[in-house]
């Protein structure tokens, strides 16, 4: 099968995209080095195509920050989380849990839409997600911007979660319904189970801010108010990240530079070498 690929390096404080594809239908082997310049001459305004359609789309910026964080944790960022499923493959979209419920792919559809006009058959799917999450990122306030992630990049980026809601109760059940104890705040815990009894069990994971990035989920866990159980063991007494946890939760410009960097790192995770690439017409499917 073949496969898109991306790749994002970072530049001062300025996210500056490595990008990488190849010609129409043709699959090719990776690159052994990537070129910061690779879209110059074929699609100079690739950029400003995928900024404006997610200027227009920015009510789904977590979505799409979403949809890149699991593509890239599944064989590198290779796009395969926007392939649909057919009678030979199965699709990452349908994975159970986390993956059933992730949105988005009609943004990636009209951004691909966008440049197969203004430069057929140039663009990949993953450049394209690369660059849709960056400007996610930037739209809702937040930074501007590869396996080897520390347990600093994880916790940075956690910080996500300062966007975005969990689509139901079964996501956050056993923290507010279980034994947590003194890691949860009564009134908090109380709130979230008349959500789950309210109908859908929607809710933010940051409750003050959910469409703006910044640091409040930092705060939220400080306040032992992080709605998952994997986000408040972060914050936990004597926890290896608990110091990274107080820290962007009082330093917003730290936590930016740590999540930018961690971004880029994720953004350079690669397919298994010598898996073939294509640059896909439709994002949806692989080229026949």
């Amino acid at each position: 099968m073949a496969f898109s690929l991306s790749m994002s390096f970072l530049v001062g404080s300025l996210a500056l995209l490595l990008l990488a594809s190849t010609g129409e239908g043709k699959l090719v082997l990776l690159p052994a080095k990537f070129s910061p310049n690779y879209y110059k001459k074929t699609c100079p305004d690739v950029q400003n195509v995928v900024r404006t359609v997610m200027a227009r789309r920015v009510d789904m910026a977590p979505a799409i920050l979403r949809l890149f964080f699991h593509d890239c944790f599944v064989n590198g960022c290779d796009a395969s989380v926007l392939l649909d499923r057919t009678d030979s493959m199965e699709s990452e979209k349908d994975a159970e849990p986390a993956n059933k419920s992730l949105a988005g792919f009609d943004v990636v559809d009209e951004i691909k839409a966008a440049l197969e006009h203004e430069c057929p058959a140039t663009v990949s799917c993953a450049d394209i997600l690369a660059l849709a999450s960056r400007d996610a990122v930037a739209l809702l306030g937040g930074p501007s911007w590869g396996r080897g992630l520390d347990a600093r990049d994880l916790n940075a980026l956690s910080g996500a979660h300062t966007v975005g809601k969990a689509h139901s109760c079964d996501n956050y059940r056993d923290r507010v319904y279980g034994d947590e104890g003194a890691n949860i705040d009564p009134s908090f815990a109380a709130l979230r189970r008349h959500s789950c009894e309210q109908g859908s069990g929607e809710a933010p994971f940051d409750e003050k801010t959910p469409t703006v990035f910044d640091n409040r989920y930092f705060q939220d866990l400080l306040a032992r108010r992080g709605l998952l159980t994997s986000d408040q063991e972060l914050h936990t007494d004597g926890g290896p990240v608990s110091d990274l946890v107080e820290l962007y939760a009082t330093n917003r410009k730290a936590f930016f530079a740590d999540f930018a960097e961690a971004m880029v790192k994720m953004g350079d995770m690669r397919p298994p070498m010598l898996m073939p690439v294509e640059v896909r017409l439709n994002c949806r499917m692989v080229n026949y």
